[in-house]
């Protein structure tokens, strides 16, 4: 038979590809034909082990389409990918590169919590997925690893909403003194195949306003979900206010931009408090425009923002075992963002993903993604609500839902299993 291109001359064996398509049909095996002088033949059958046939769909891709997809496929597919066991050791095969889905911010105006897809079709997941109807003194803190941190002020209490009507978990801490409060989100023991549900730590932060005390102060504690317990109260001095952004998580340490440039930084090992100075040569960084990175090796990164300048620091050790500040890169945002319109407006940063290592930045209505390690540009979306806030990215696993097929996944993060 003649060879038409797409299949190499001579016997073919019958290989299945290490990358799973993306129909239905497709998802049962994208199988090579054995040739020979007799003509083709159909793939062999998959195997009739079920721990077999979980090892093959455990490679499955972590999009939030492709657990649904393949439950298409047969019964018998669809009641293994159903199975709890296997959704925990899904979540915990693919721990390292749970998908962004999406981007949560917080709007003054209203007092609400608005969720943005990240995903194309047919991994988009509707905004409705996550309307949380939460009362309005609920303020976004942190999110992290398919968590939500919210904390009210007037009750002191923290709140991680559960999907699909299940309790809610409330933290509750007692009153304490500072005019200002911001709170981070650790996840713990994933490798042991824990789910945030069961190992979190909430860090807890409040502190004075500097234009107010003489000498202002800004005093942490820890609660950990393993004993329900909060740490002893520790404190060290502070000359700026800590901004609305997100933490990063550097290492072991949670880390908050101040309004001056400089970073505070909370080590969960010791937990201890300390205050990293910005670089050197640098003004107070607005708002908007710095973000603290997570480098490579968990080393703290921090981007500065000028005019359509983009300064990239890095902290290492020099010879002497001094940790300072580095230049390692600057990047020229006209080149890149101009491309599609002239900029009238300066551009800002509205957040950042350590997981992707990826920021978003913002120019009049479009948002933008800059990979920094590729540095490949790409528009995510145009703003429908204006926000002089930041983005917190959410990333979580998702399983199989019912409404498959309509341009979106209906389904439960993968995380509450």
């Amino acid at each position: 038979m003649q060879n038409r291109g797409w299949l190499p001359p001579g016997p073919i064996s019958a290989v299945a590809s290490p990358a799973w398509p993306g129909n239905a049909a497709e998802a049962a095996g994208d199988y090579r034909i054995e040739q020979d002088k007799r003509g083709f033949h159909a793939p062999p059958p998959l195997p009739d082990n079920d721990d077999l046939l979980q090892e093959i769909l455990l490679r499955l891709s972590p999009s939030p389409s492709s657990l649904p997809r393949a439950s298409l496929v047969c019964k018998r597919w669809r009641r293994l990918l159903s199975d709890p066991g296997f959704l925990r050791r899904f979540r915990v095969f693919h721990h390292r590169e749970p998908p962004l889905l999406g981007l949560f911010t917080y709007y003054f105006v209203d007092g609400n919590t608005y969720f943005t897809p990240a995903l194309d079709p047919p991994n988009r997941i509707h905004s409705t997925r996550f309307s949380l109807a939460l009362p309005r003194d609920w303020m976004l803190h942190d999110c992290r690893r398919g968590l939500a941190l919210f904390y009210n002020q007037p009750l002191q209490e923290f709140i991680r909403p559960a999907p699909r009507g299940r309790p809610a978990g409330v933290v509750r801490q007692k009153k304490k003194p500072g005019v200002y409060h911001r709170a981070g989100l650790f996840c713990d023991d994933h490798h042991a195949g824990l789910t945030p549900l069961e190992a979190f730590k909430v860090v807890s932060l409040w502190f004075d306003d500097p234009f107010i005390v003489a000498e202002p102060q800004v005093s942490a504690s820890l609660y950990e979900s393993k004993t329900g317990v909060w740490s002893n109260i520790i404190s060290t001095s502070i000359t700026a206010k800590i901004n609305m952004k997100p933490s990063i998580l550097v290492g072991n340490s949670l880390c908050w931009l101040l309004r001056n440039g400089s970073i505070l930084e909370f080590d969960l090992d010791r937990q201890s408090l300390a205050v990293i100075h910005r670089p050197v040569y640098t003004h107070d960084i607005p708002f908007l425009r710095g973000q603290i990175l997570r480098m490579e090796d968990d080393r703290l990164g921090l981007a500065i923002l000028f005019d359509r300048r983009l300064q990239l620091w890095e902290r290492k050790a020099d010879s002497n075992g001094v940790a300072r500040w580095m230049l390692q890169k600057r990047i020229e945002l006209d080149k890149f963002l101009s491309v599609r319109s002239p900029l009238h407006e300066l551009p800002v940063i509205q957040g950042y993903d350590e997981d992707g290592h990826v920021m978003f930045i913002s120019v009049e209505t479009e948002v933008f993604t800059i990979q920094l390690r590729s540095m490949q540009f790409s528009c995510l979306f145009k703003r429908i609500h204006y926000s002089d806030l930041s983005y917190f990215p959410f990333r979580s696993f998702y399983t199989a839902g019912r409404d498959f097929g309509s341009g979106g996944v209906g389904s439960e993060t993968l995380n509450n299993t």
